[in-house]
């Protein structure tokens, strides 16, 4: 019975592995079709760009074919394509992650950073450098891990890329957590979760909850923990992805222990595993084997804790896990002092303490610290200079609205000169018209004057007319009666009308008063009447 659960472990690898190799070989084939089109083509950004993402597509329908972005960043390189360079290292370092060869990606990550500084993708760089803070932390190197994600925060923020926030805040609780500062841990988890609320992101939440639930399980406040991963396994039920699920049942699974119930905790540690071998996550699956032995000594289930165990310490050496490693040796020290063999329990404490001290040592945490102190006095360097920033420019505009002050003054003066001047003249027009109307007023009075002297004269003509027409000229009444309308001032027509006569008759009788007047026109006829 001691490897009984080992052994059905093993057949659901085999069984797994066998159907999914059944299933994928077909998908393999249109990969490989589509990857030897592309490999033919043209040598250019946009074939590199093709096969990055046809490698991502090969994972994704789980036929990794890892020739596909090696052949990418072999065109990069030829092109001097350096965001084809960076993102095939980057890719590389995730899939090199993703088996569980941390010193392998390390190495991918820091080769594609190098040429993200000669890129302008900011967004691609900081997803590397949170990439990098992963396998450190994998690798139990908090102050490497610590450094990178808060300058990937520090980027994310600059550009305001909430994702980005979010991921680089829970790695660096994550830090906290493996440095045992919760405090802190649940300070920055909060704060990553508080950014995905507001961005609606229910995957990044139901990580946040999920990391926030095991703060308060160190802390040992075991019903908040309860509800953050109750939460949180709700969202991961409600948007399945890879081992998501499992985490959270491995997650329950160690509150359950925690709280002494090692039965309950068994059974969902147990519900953890398939989804744990199927997406191939050795560290929780290493995690996972190791706490159901330790469930299994609490039970005296002796015989199948040492096969547990053990197993998970080996997958935890494999992969270089220290909180794993210290994990198994925990678990080994536990399981030899309760079969009394205590020289072993002795060895396996020691182990346990070396790696303890190897994840938390006063250098990691001073260097962190300090890291963190430089992160919030640039935070405040930066408000200040935001600060002094928006005080300028509140000057600037102070500024500017002084000139328009003065210059608005300046054209209301200039308005009110333009205005009072206006009314000066329009006074001095009416003035200037009014005295012209006087002066047409006396040049009218004048002109009467003159009329009733003419009307006066003509009068006077009229009897000179009357006292010398028979006398002096032998006019007849016709002909004086035409003289004195002549000196009137009628015109010929007028006379003609007057008198009821042609126009003829008219000429006749003006012929004969300048015959018989001895004149040639009507002025030498009214002088000559006149006595002139």
């Amino acid at each position: 019975m001691q490897y009984k659960f080992i052994y059905l472990i093993l057949i659901f690898f085999i069984f797994l592995g066998s159907n999914s190799f059944s299933q994928s070989k077909k998908e393999k084939i249109d990969i490989d079709k589509t990857f030897l089109e592309l490999k033919v083509s043209k040598n250019d950004s946009v074939k590199a760009i093709k096969l990055i993402a046809l490698y991502k597509q090969s994972i994704r329908q789980g036929a990794v074919n890892k020739e596909v972005i090696e052949e990418a960043l072999l065109v990069s390189e030829m092109i001097y394509y350096f965001d084809g360079i960076a993102k095939s290292y980057n890719r590389m370092g995730i899939t090199a992650r993703y088996d569980n060869d941390y010193t392998k990606s390390v190495n991918y990550h820091k080769r594609a950073l190098t040429y993200y500084e000669k890129s302008a993708d900011t967004l691609s760089k900081i997803k590397c450098l949170n990439s990098l803070g992963v396998t450190y932390r994998k690798l139990n190197l908090e102050k490497e891990a610590f450094a990178h994600y808060f300058q990937a925060l520090n980027l994310s923020e600059k550009i305001d890329s909430k994702k980005s926030i979010a991921i680089a805040l829970n790695g660096i609780g994550n830090v906290f957590m493996n440095t045992e500062e919760y405090d802190k841990a649940l300070r920055y988890f909060k704060k990553g979760v508080n950014v995905e609320v507001k961005s609606q992101n229910e995957r990044g939440q139901e990580y946040g909850f999920a990391n926030i639930g095991e703060v308060y399980l160190n802390k040992k406040q075991y019903d908040s923990a309860s509800y953050y991963f109750n939460k949180s396994l709700d969202l991961a039920k409600k948007n399945p992805r890879k081992e998501g699920i499992a985490i959270k049942y491995n997650l329950l699974g160690l509150l359950y222990q925690k709280e002494g119930d090692y039965i309950k905790s068994t059974e969902n540690y147990k519900k953890a595993i398939p989804q744990l071998v199927k997406h191939n996550s050795l560290r929780y699956l290493s995690n996972t084997l190791t706490n159901i032995g330790v469930n299994q000594i609490h039970t005296k289930n002796y015989s199948e804790a040492l096969g547990n165990i053990e197993q998970g310490l080996q997958t935890a050496l494999t992969i270089k896990s220290k909180e794993n490693i210290m994990l198994g040796f925990k678990a080994l020290t536990e399981y030899y002092t309760q079969t009394n063999n205590y020289k072993k329990a002795l060895e396996s404490h020691k182990k346990a303490t070396k790696y303890h001290d190897s994840i938390v040592n006063a250098s990691s945490k001073e260097s962190i610290i300090s890291t963190q102190i430089e992160y919030e006095t640039q935070k405040k360097d930066e408000q200040l200079k935001k600060l002094a920033k928006e005080n300028e420019q509140r000057t600037q505009e102070a500024k500017t609205n002084s000139k328009l002050l003065f210059w608005g003054s300046i054209f209301s003066l200039l308005l009110i000169v333009t205005l009072v001047f206006s009314i000066y003249l329009l006074r001095k027009n009416k003035k200037l018209e009014l005295e012209y109307q006087n002066s047409e007023l006396q040049k009218y009075i004048l002109q009467i004057n003159k009329l009733e002297d003419l009307v006066s004269n003509n009068a006077n003509i009229s009897q000179k007319l009357n006292s010398i027409k028979i006398k002096d000229y032998e006019l007849s009444k016709r002909e004086t009666e035409v003289l004195e309308l002549i000196t009137n001032g009628f015109s010929n027509d007028e006379i003609s009308e007057k008198m009821y006569i042609s126009k003829n008759t008219v000429k006749t009788h003006i012929k004969n008063i300048y015959s018989k007047l001895d004149v040639k026109n009507r002025i030498q006829a009214m002088k000559k009447i006149n006595g002139n």
